[in-house]
Formats: structure tokens, sequence, C-alpha cells
């Protein structure tokens, strides 16, 4: 029926009778048309084919060399076919003439021609297993760049939060406008489709070209044009979250959960495309049936065997996964093994499965909690030519999965398992269509499948069959464009349950008969005479749009190997590539900028770093200098304050009164203290002084600080001058000065002179012995007078007036001495207590101590000024490392991802180059399957 819509296209059938019966037929001599080269689809042109075509638009005759000159254009065009096969051997049956036709010739042809198509299927093989390698390697390598420098997620700023509708998709709309159309690009191959099928977009986009696209204003900077965030499909982030859209949640999240969720996502390509590489290696081929509920799977799958295996019922049977095999890969046995969950199937280890009959599946597959699939081995004792099973090919397996949306947990489960698929057969509803259930399944599968065979089921149920087929056509070419461009061989219309099959137990012996009534549905002449033809002929037309379809899926899973098998791993590896090649671009980019700030912040740091380590040195310097000058001016003024108040402090008013004689005593001792009280005052005063000093030394350098550091980073110390030398009075002297006052301490007969000398001054004293001495050293004239005084009294009389006078004499010094106490006492008090504090050093200590108080507080500031020039110091040092770290690391990164876009371009083009499509070169061609 689907042929119909697409009155161009020849029958499926019709298309492989050129193996059968076409050949027997056709004209030995009938003109051959002159080789030519056929594009099929709007793929890329590859460098060999296009060379090819060079050649044969320039070929002059190329037979003509091994026939006459008279020799027609036919004969020249059949006699290059011929040629082509002259560096081989020979056959006997070998035609020799050109033109002559020989069924035998034609048949080694074909051999020659399946032998060659193999080989070119190997080689696009090995060269997928080494470009699937190849990624590996790469994304792995990626991973690891991701843990040392973040990957930053493409995003488009200003996204569009657009709620989702898969049916307004411009690039599926713009593919399926190229339908019949040669690409005009042929040199750059276009991304397949489907690998934007995960992004929304306005309606109004839809009929946008892409030379429209590119003649568009460029939009404003960001890390992304929408146009790319469009095409990342495989490493696209599957955020969703509220109202929020992708784009929005993307850039919400950090920097290190969206390199996590990055990595994740690489980690989930790498097994994928590990599973891809065991999949084209492996030979047999693993054909997965599904759809949405009650589409009709089972009956699908029981036609396609002609057999009644799996249950079938108008609710939904099929809970787990079936995979039907073919008994002779279970020693011939039909039988059910039930696979356990969590165990890998092994069929030489029957503790992985349990064994049931056949009688027993319906009862396993419509309700089960305990098994997770059954390997249903069946016989199919049908001709390798009608049989799916047994085809004398390769080994297939048909896996008929639950409904997708029976349920969560089965719908993911399906999911999960079209991974390891190299066919997917969806089976639609031909009244329901694609529900969104089934629209997700084939956007996740387009990642990989760019073809995918679709059924639409239950077709004879609907009336306006031309309106369902144009509605069914027009979801599938925005779904799978690619799917909609082969739609002759890869869209079907079919009725599952019109095909007759065996009932369970028995063995199916033809493929289109033989069913469970033992009629034969083609033989309906007698039928048509008793007016039941036209019944006849509809079920006829049933049966036979469903061996179209058997033919179509035989020659896409046997014949199209190139296609169901290399095909979804081309495809999903252009994808990943052309995302690792954005991911590239844009993380080369960020990374270069990322280089160039740095570098910039680099040249301004390096200047300040070093001034401020200059800084540093000349403030610190200047600080201490500072402080030495003030602890010096200190000591030098406390030392000279109390060395001339010690020897002054005689000469002070020291408020102390003379009690008299009997008081001389404690007079002595009041004025000793009054003394040292008077040293103790001096004492504070230098200490009022260095307060002073102090006070001022701190507010210095707490300026030099809130001047070079900075109000936020510097923060001023709370000092209190009056808080200086408060701990223990080390100058309290009475504790200190022990000095005894003696009775001779009262009497000072050479202070008298050094008093008299003070007072009459220098001149007079030194008159008053120059006339003295004159006279005593002049002449002797008193000593005669002595004598003479001595003579008139007498001898006697002057020993009676010598005692009287030795007494007075006495007497009156003693009464002189004793009135200059107050006056006398003093000094000799004074020199006492001086010679005591020298003794002990008293004004060194005193002065150390207040400079040293002084240098201990000026300190504090000045260390706090270092603290917190070395913090800036280390802040900008450390600023510089990291900077100069970061500057590495964006290098590395930038040469990472200009490699990693080099080599995926690279990977890209090479996997792009390989064309499983292409004809067979030379008179091979005619013979492609």
């Amino acid at each position: 029926m689907s042929q119909e819509y697409f009155p161009g296209e020849g029958s499926s059938r019709s298309a492989s009778s050129r193996f059968a019966g076409e050949e027997e037929e056709r004209n030995p001599f009938s003109p051959q048309p002159p080789p030519a080269y056929m594009t099929v689809g709007n793929g890329s042109t590859s460098g060999s084919a296009t060379a090819l075509m060079t050649s044969l638009a320039n070929d002059s005759g190329y037979g003509g060399s091994i026939t006459d000159g008279d020799a027609t254009n036919e004969d020249s065009s059949a006699a290059w076919r011929a040629g082509l096969l002259e560096d081989r051997p020979t056959p006997a049956h070998t035609p020799t003439r050109p033109g002559e036709y020989n069924p035998a010739a034609e048949h080694e042809k074909q051999i020659v021609a399946n032998h060659v198509h193999q080989l070119l299927y190997n080689s696009n093989r090995t060269k997928l297993g080494r470009a699937i390698s190849r990624t590996i390697e790469t994304l792995k390598e990626l991973q690891d760049m991701n843990r040392q420098w973040p990957a930053h997620y493409p995003s488009v700023q200003n996204a569009q939060s657009t709620p989702p509708s898969p049916s307004v998709r411009p690039q599926l709309h713009s593919a399926q406008s190229d339908f019949g159309a040669d690409d005009h690009r042929p040199t750059t191959p276009p991304r397949p489709e489907l690998k934007r099928a995960t992004t929304t977009t306005n309606g109004e986009d839809l009929g946008e070209s892409s030379a429209a696209a590119e003649r568009r204003p460029a939009p404003e900077p960001r890390l992304m044009t929408p146009q790319i965030a469009q095409e990342f499909s495989i490493l696209k982030l599957d955020l969703k979250l509220g109202a929020l859209s992708q784009a929005e949640l993307v850039h919400s999240l950090e920097k290190a959960s969206i390199a996590s969720l990055l990595d994740g996502r690489i980690s989930q390509s790498v097994k994928h495309l590990l599973s891809l590489r065991d999949r084209i290696e492996d030979t047999a081929s693993k054909v997965l049936i599904t759809g949405d509920l009650n589409a009709g799977k089972s009956t699908f799958c029981n036609a396609l065997l002609r057999r009644k295996v799996l249950p079938e019922d108008q609710q939904p049977c099929t809970s787990i996964f079936c995979e039907v095999l073919d008994a002779r890969e279970n020693s011939g046995i039909e039988e059910v093994h039930a696979v356990h969950k969590d165990i890998p199937y092994n069929r030489n280890d029957e503790s992985t499965y349990d064994v049931y009959p056949m009688s027993k599946l319906e009862e396993l597959v419509v309700d089960n909690a305990k098994y997770m699939q059954c390997k249903v081995y069946v016989k199919d004792v049908r001709s390798i030519d009608e049989s799916l099973l047994n085809n004398g090919v390769v080994d297939i397996a048909l896996i008929d999965a639950p409904g997708l949306n029976s349920d969560s947990l089965k719908t993911t489960a399906v999911f999960a398992r079209q991974e390891e698929i190299d066919v997917v057969v969806f089976v639609v509803s031909a009244a329901n269509h694609f529900t969104l259930s089934a629209k997700e399944f084939i956007l996740n599968a387009a990642h990989e499948k760019a073809y995918i065979f679709m059924v639409v089921n239950g077709f004879d149920q609907i009336r306006d069959k031309q309106r369902c087929e144009r509605m069914i056509l027009d979801q599938v070419g925005k779904l799978s464009p690619r799917t909609y461009k082969e739609a002759a061989e890869l869209v079907h219309f079919v009725s599952s349950n019109a095909i007759p099959v065996a009932p369970p137990g028995s063995l199916s012996q033809s493929g289109s008969g033989g069913g469970g009534d033992g009629s034969d549905p083609h033989d309906d002449d007698d039928d048509d005479k008793t007016g039941k033809g036209k019944g006849k002929e509809k079920e006829q037309e049933k049966i036979q749009d469903f061996e179209n379809l058997e033919g179509a899926l035989r020659r896409f899973v046997l014949e199209k190997r190139s296609r169901s098998k290399l095909a979804p791993a081309r495809t999903y590896l252009l994808n990943l590539l052309a995302d690792l090649n954005s991911l590239a671009t844009v993380n080369r980019d960020v990374a270069q900028s990322e280089l160039t700030r740095v570098t910039d912040e680099l040249a301004e740091l390096e200047p300040a770093y070093e001034n401020g380590k200059k800084q540093k040195g000349e403030l610190t310097e200047g600080v201490d200098r500072a402080i030495d000058e003030s602890c010096d001016d200190v000591y030098n003024h406390t030392r000279s304050s109390l060395s001339d108040t010690i020897s002054r402090v005689s000469e002070a008013d020291l408020g102390v009164e003379y009690p008299g004689l009997f008081g001389a005593f404690q007079y002595a001792e009041d004025l000793k203290l009054a003394m040292l009280d008077q040293i103790s005052s001096a004492v504070t005063d230098c200490e009022d002084y260095a307060r002073e000093k102090t006070v001022k030394g701190v507010g210095f350098i707490q300026n030099i600080g809130l001047l070079h550091v900075g109000e936020d980073k510097f923060s001023p110390l709370n000092f209190r001058g009056d808080l200086m030398f408060k701990r223990g009075r080390r100058h309290a002297l009475g504790r200190q000065v022990q000095t005894e006052v003696e009775l001779w301490d009262f009497f000072d007969v050479a202070g008298l002179w050094e008093r008299q000398e003070k007072v009459a001054g220098t001149g007079m004293a030194m008159t008053a012995v120059t006339v003295l001495g004159g006279r005593v050293f002049g002449g002797f004239s008193w000593v005669d007078s002595a004598l003479s005084t001595v003579k008139v009294l007498g001898p006697s009389n002057v020993r009676r007036l010598f005692l009287p006078s030795v007494l007075t004499a006495a007497v009156l010094t003693a009464a002189y001495v004793l009135s200059s106490i107050p006056t006398t006492l003093p000094p000799r008090i004074s020199k006492k207590i001086s010679a005591a504090l020298a003794e002990m050093d008293y004004v060194h200590s005193n002065s150390t101590r207040i400079s040293t108080e002084v240098r201990r507080i000026l300190r504090l500031p000045a260390k706090n000024l270092q603290t917190c020039l070395a913090q800036d110091i280390e802040d900008l040092g450390r600023r510089k490392q990291e900077v100069t770290k970061v500057k590495q690391e964006s290098e590395v990164a930038t040469k990472y991802f200009s490699n990693l876009f080099r080599d995926s371009t690279e990977n890209r083009r090479s996997v792009e180059d390989l064309d499983l499509d292409g004809p067979l070169p030379g008179g091979m061609g005619a013979f492609n399957p």
C-alpha cells in the first residue's frame, strides 16, 4: 500500500525480481546504455565517487580497444563491462562475444559482486571500529582534561522558554523539503538531521533554509550560537526542573556541577561506543520489535514466524522482553529459557535460567516479576528464502518488547535495550498514530539509527486509508527524515492479523499459507466463482502487502547490512564527533579568552608584587628607624634629666623644716626621703615624656598603615598611653636605696670652705688668699706680738687661761656646727644618695627601662603594619601564583581543545568518507543488493 502513495517508487517485491527471472527475459542483444553513476539519496559524494564520475564522463570508448572500429556503441559498452573481469581466469562458460548473455555467467558475476560487497562491508566495518576506538580514546582524554580544567558547557544567553513541541522541529522540516532533490553541497555532507531532535524552537522558523540562516545578521557575542545549541545532541545535558528551560538550568548551575554532569554523559557515550563496537563486530543481528501498547507487536512477530508463538490479547500481555531465536542454537530443542534478574544469561549454565515448555510462555510474559526476559527457541522449517530466522546468512534474533507507555520502568528498559539493537522495527497502530512516548523513543533512537523500519499495523480497520497514509508519513517525515526518504522500503501499512499462522505446537511449512485452517489463500478461483472473489482479493492484497514487508525487512537486515548494521554506528559517531567539535570550539575560545585575561592580569600583578615587596622593605626600614630615633631620644632625655636631678637634689626646696638639735636625726631621715621623692618625681616626668613620644610614634605608624595598606585591610590598634609604666614601680627608691645617717654627716668642715667659696665668689677667695699669704709668708710680726703678750701675762697666767680658752673655743665651735646642720646636712645626704644610686646604676637602668618600654609599645603597631604589609604581599603573591597556574592551565586547555577540534574534525571527515550505500565499482554496480 505504501507504493501507491509513492507512484514513482517501484514495488519492494519487484525491486528484487532482477535476481530471479528478470535476467531470463532480458534480450541478450538489446542496446546497453553506457556506464553511468547514479546517486541515491542526498548524502555526500566521496572523493572516489567524484573521480569515478569524471572518468566516466571523459570516457571515449573504453571498450573500443578490444573491438574493431565498426563496432556499435552498444557493443562497446558491453565489451567495457566484460573487460572489467578480464583480470582473472576466464571460465569456460563465460561469453566470448560482446553482448552475449549467459545465465551461468550472470550468476558468477553475481557471486563475484557479493564477494566484493562483503569485502567492502568488512573494510567499512574495520574503519568504523578504528574510528570508534579513536573516539573512545578522545573521550577518555576529554574526561581527564575535564577533571583538571572543568570544561565549559555551551549555553545560550536569553534562551527562549518556549514549551517543547515535538511537532515543531525546523531541522526535520528542512530535511523533508529536500525529498527527491540532490544536495547542493556535494563536498560538505549535511549533518544527520535527527541529532537535533531534542531541540525545540518557534514555529516561524519552519520555512528557514540553511542559506537564509547564513544571510541572517550575526548574533551578539555569546558562548555558542543557537544553531550550535540545536545541533548538540549526544552530549546534551538533559535537565528538567519545573518551568525552567534547559539553557536556563545549565546557566544557573555551577561550573563544577556542569563538568560533573558532562563527565557522566561522556562516560555514557564511552559505554555506548563500546557496545557499538561489539555490535558491528558481532555477525548476528538483533531486531527489536517495539511500539505502543496494543499496537500488535506480538501479532506482528507471530506473523513473521507464521506461528502463534507469542501470546496475543486485546489487553497488554507482554510484560518482559521475549527474544525469539532459532532452535538450532539450542540443539534443535524448542523451549523457553526464563532468565533470572540481575544474572547474565549463559545457555551452558542452567543456574542462570529456568526451562519451561512453549505452552507456559503465555503465563510467563503476561504478569511476571521474577524473570528479566525470556529466550524463546523455535523451529522455522520454511525455506531460507522465506524464513527470517533460518535465512542461511546470519543469525537473527527477534525481540518482542513491552509497550512503551505501559509503565515508566518498562519504558526505560526499552529505551536502554535499543542501544544494543541493530534494527528497530517500530509497530504503530494505524488508528492511534504516533503517541508522545513513541515520538520520544524515535527521537532518542535517531541519535544513532537514521533508518527505522516502520510497521503501521491494523491498517485494514481504517476506512480512509489514503488520509491515514498521508498523516503517518508526514509524522515520519518530521521524526525521521531519512526513513521518510526511503518510505517505500521502510514504511509499510499492513494487517498482521490477516496473516494465517500455525497454532501453538505446530510448524509452518510455507510463507504465505499453511495456516491453522490448512487452506491456501493464493488459490481463490473457486471462491471467485461463488461470489466471494472480492473478499478473497482483499485478503490476498493484505497478504501481498505483508510479503512485501517481509521482503523489505529481509533486504534491510540481510542484504543491506551496511545500512542496518554499520549505519547506526556511523550516525552515532557523526553526532558524537560533531558534539565534540562544538564543545572543542567553545572551550578553545573560552580558554583563549581566559588566557588573554589572565595574561593581562599577570602583567599588572607582577609589577604590583615587586613594588609591594620593595615598598614593604622601605616602610619597614623607615618605621624601624623612627622607633630607634624615638627610643634614643627617650633614653637620652631620661638620662640627662635624672642625672641633673640627682646632682641638684640638695639645692631643691624639699619642704622639710629643721626641728632642732633633738630632732636632727629625724630631720636627716626626712631629708633623705624627700630627696628620693624628688628623684622619683623626675623619673615620673621622664615616663610622661616617653608616653608622649610613644603616642606620637603609634599615631605615625598607624597613619602609614592606613595610607599604604588601606582601611579595609589595616585595623588600627586601640592604644591607651595611660596604661604605660603601671606594671610595678621599679623606681620606688625607698626600698632600693639603703643609706644610714651618721654623726659625722652633721659636720662638714670642708663643706664650710666650699660653701664660703661659693658664696663669696671665686675672685674674692683668690684675693683673700693672696693677701693672707703675703702676710703669713711676708713677715713674722704676728709671732712677735704673741710672744710679747705671753711675756706680759707671764707663764703662770697663760697656763690658767689656756684651758678656759680652749673650752670656750670648743663650745663656740660646737654651737656653730650645730647651728649649721640645716645647711651642711642636705649636701652630705645628697652625696650619699648619689653615691648609692651611682653604685646601682640607677640612671642607666631607668633610662633603659623607659626606652625599652617605648620600643615594646611601638613594636606592636609596627608589627601589625608589617603583618598587614606581609599579608598584602602574600595575597599578591598568592594571586600571582593562582593567575600563573590559571595561565598555565589555560595554555594547556587552549592547546588541548585546539587539538581536539582538529582531531574531531579529521575523525568526523574520515567517518563521513565511509560510503555505506555506494554502488559497487564498474559493471558490478548492476548487482548491488
